[in-house]
């Protein structure tokens, strides 16, 4: 029977793995689960293959925002631009885990963060003091 468990240790088997010949080992035990049952293990790769598209995106939005964190104010954003608590800001920025989960941004939330951004640049770009 294959099972999401078995799939992630052989995933983590394959990159943590220190020769070709323990990486081949972990081929042969694919090439057994997909004789077993081909579709299973598809559809268990394709939900690893999200996973690591979606901690991708996590990493990309942390790597992104680097440059300016030590400059903005991430609770100031979270409590006027999303209505939320720092903390909920922080965990998504950094992909904490949430009941098990890794937090992360929706489609909207992003859009609401870019919208923050260039609002707070448009507004430190207008502002002179005399």
């Amino acid at each position: 029977m294959v099972d999401k468990n078995k799939m992630d240790l052989l995933k983590d088997k394959f990159i943590n793995a220190k020769s070709e010949k323990e990486r081949e080992s972990v081929r042969e035990e694919m090439r057994q689960m997909c004789d077993d049952d081909a579709v299973s293990v598809a559809t268990l790769a394709v939900e690893q293959i999200k996973e690591t598209h979606a901690e991708i995106d996590a990493y990309l939005i942390r790597k992104q925002m680097e440059d300016i964190l030590p400059c903005i104010s991430l609770a100031y954003i979270a409590e006027t631009y999303f209505k939320k608590s720092r903390q909920w800001l922080y965990q998504r920025v950094n992909g904490l885990l949430v009941n098990g989960k890794p937090a992360r941004f929706t489609p909207e939330e992003i859009e609401t963060l870019n919208f923050a951004l260039q609002d707070m640049g448009q507004r430190l770009a207008t502002t002179r003091i005399s």
